[in-house]
């Protein structure tokens, strides 16, 4: 088997299962790709497939059907581009395809999903809100991907908060998703955070005042950030973090370097290296959650302890003995135990 392959199927198997792959699909495009390179067309005939589906549903006017059909159509592709940003031309057609399932699956969500845009600087970064029918104005969570994650992976999580009477919105940030077409990673990405959050605080339907940010990998080191410098955070939560990542390209395996550059830039060690909790950790006052996995030798609860030490709030450590990274693992105990404290939270 390919390396590439063999380091795909061992590293993200779980994290591709939680995401609205189901585990007859994913062993049929086992069978069909035999080398690395044939990732990323195999993965979007299967997305094709669900558009297909979900076009025939909609023919026939089971809306909900259809909306399902597109957001898996939406993962596959995103499936498609993952770990693939060699290929610029394939990997660029993934995520199109991406974005397009899931302007098609938006409407005929429940609750339906309004696909946003936010300006910041030379970027336009691309998000999606979901408001759940409740009497009065809910408070909202922003969820921040990682550092080779996007928004879409994130709808599942977000599905649990919907469910608990919370607004979501997940946005892609500089250097995720097709915003790292236009701008890469940075240590002070809170400043995009900062973009999105003037856009949901200037809507009537929802309730800004209690507002949480939360982030898997990266994306929990950003959102402890953005709460050392915006006091309109009410909470934060961390999934698999750090309190910096420095050193980590080093140690990375070859498939997962070759798509730093994509996300990070031309020089991804200085990059990681530039990424840290030191000094703001601390001017961070409210309640943070943080949620890690025993079997995670990527950010190893050694990290919660770290952050922890310097945190200027309440903190509240959650270890899964048995969780990977993300807890893609046990995504069934993990997920719904973020949102229930957030709900008790906010």
């Amino acid at each position: 088997m390919d390396d590439r392959l063999e380091s795909m199927y061992r590293r993200f198997t779980w994290r591709i299962l939680s995401n609205y792959v189901s585990p007859w699909e994913f062993e049929q495009l086992r069978e069909q790709i035999t080398d690395y390179e044939q990732w990323c067309a195999a993965w979007c005939r299967q997305a094709e497939g669900h558009v297909e589906r979900g076009d025939e549903a909609l023919a026939a006017g089971r809306r909900r059907t259809a909306g399902d059909a597109y957001l898996r159509a939406g993962l596959f592709y995103h499936w498609a581009s993952f770990m693939f940003a060699h290929d610029q031309d394939q990997f660029r057609a993934a995520l199109a395809g991406m974005a397009r399932a899931w302007e098609k699956a938006a409407p005929h969500l429940d609750p339906p999903m309004e696909i946003l845009t936010v300006p910041f600087e030379h970027l336009t970064l691309n998000g999606y809100l979901r408001i759940p029918a409740v009497p009065d104005r809910p408070p909202v969570v922003l969820l921040l991907p990682g550092a080779d994650s996007t928004k879409e992976e994130l709808y599942n999580l977000g599905d649990h908060i919907v469910a608990r009477g919370m607004a979501v919105a997940a946005f892609d940030g500089p250097g995720q998703g097709s915003v790292s077409l236009q701008g890469k990673l940075r240590p002070d990405y809170e400043r995009a955070v900062q973009a999105i959050i003037d856009v949901l605080a200037g809507r009537p339907d929802l309730d800004t005042g209690r507002l949480a940010v939360g982030g898997i990998s990266y994306g929990g080191l950003f959102a402890i950030r953005a709460a050392a410098i915006d006091d309109r955070v009410s909470a934060v939560v961390s999934i698999s973090s750090w309190y910096t990542p420095a050193g980590r390209f080093e140690t990375m395996e070859p498939l997962s370097k070759v798509g730093q550059y994509q996300y990070l830039g031309p020089d991804p060690a200085a990059v990681m290296e530039s990424i840290t909790l030191a000094g703001a950790a601390g001017q961070a006052t409210v309640p943070l959650l943080q949620v890690y996995g025993g079997l995670d030798a990527a950010s190893p609860p050694a990290q919660a302890e770290r952050v922890a030490a310097e945190y200027g709030g309440p903190v509240t450590t959650l270890i899964f003995d048995d969780g990977v990274h993300i807890l893609n693992n046990v995504w069934y105990k993990a997920r719904p135990a973020v949102a229930d404290w957030l709900a008790e939270t906010l």
